[in-house]
């Protein structure tokens, strides 16, 4: 059995992982969340999982709570084979709307806290003898979205991913990246970036006709490939950021997708 610790398991990306990972049945799976309010939620969408994800709730932006959460998975685990930095958030607008406060929030969470996060487990991470590190960054990392500090912060988890690649890759610690395009979770309503259900829905039914493959992605179709790259079958892959995009970062408006 591998020991996986994926952060904001509770939702979205997260949870399918989390999902994905437990009926794969060769996974314990520890899942943190800063609010018992969003494990209650993941619950009564998958209750399924209840006695077999561990829950931990923490701030993965704070030291405490990353030694914490460190000391957790050495005295119940020992090793850890796997670590998911998937938590995140996300603010819209650019330098005119988005003041330092707000930005340094964005970046601890986004950036900050992958590395911190990183750091602190990288012993037990090294005592599994075969780690796989995945984070989650996006293609807002090379096309400027709707907000400055998460494409930014995004930017940073690709470089953070390539270097600790070549760091770590002596341990037998593998560093990579997925990046996915729009996917429909609960991250634009939580963050408060788009108002109310309604108006999520007209904007992903918009957003489809810029994917070649005709729609958005689920977090299962992230879900999938970070499992892949923390498998064996990925043994051979380390400083990789995997676009897993429906195609949008390519897509173009002078060649419509055809419609039969």
């Amino acid at each position: 059995m591998k020991n996986i610790l994926i952060t904001g398991g509770s939702s979205g990306i997260g949870l399918a992982i989390s999902d994905l990972l437990i009926k794969e049945g060769q996974y314990r799976v520890v899942s943190l969340s800063r609010s018992r309010e969003k494990i209650d939620r993941a619950l009564s969408e998958k209750p399924w999982l209840e006695n077999k994800v561990d829950f931990f709730t923490g701030d993965v932006s704070q030291p405490e709570d990353c030694r914490r959460l460190c000391d957790y998975i050495q005295k119940k685990y020992r090793v850890l084979h796997g670590l998911v930095n998937n938590a995140g958030m996300l603010t819209a607008g650019g330098i005119l709307d988005i003041d330092y406060e707000l930005w340094k929030k964005n970046l601890d969470i986004n950036l900050n806290a992958p590395y911190l996060l990183t750091q602190t487990l990288i012993p037990l991470l090294k005592a599994s003898g075969n780690a796989s590190v995945v984070n989650i960054s996006s293609i807002a990392s090379r096309m400027p979205g709707r907000s400055v500090a998460y494409s930014v912060s995004k930017a940073g988890i690709d470089m953070l991913t390539e270097f600790l690649a070549g760091e770590l890759g002596p341990y037998n610690i593998r560093v990579n990246a997925v990046s996915p395009g729009l996917v429909e979770t609960h991250l634009h309503l939580d963050s408060k970036v788009i108002a109310t259900e309604e108006k999520f829905r007209k904007m992903l039914e918009k957003s489809a006709a810029k994917y070649p493959i005709g729609r958005i992605g689920k977090p299962e179709d992230i879900a999938n490939t970070v499992h892949f790259l923390l498998s064996e079958r990925s043994s051979w892959i380390t400083g990789s950021i995997l676009r897993v995009d429906g195609g949008t970062s390519v897509f173009n408006e002078i060649l419509p997708r055809k419609k039969e």
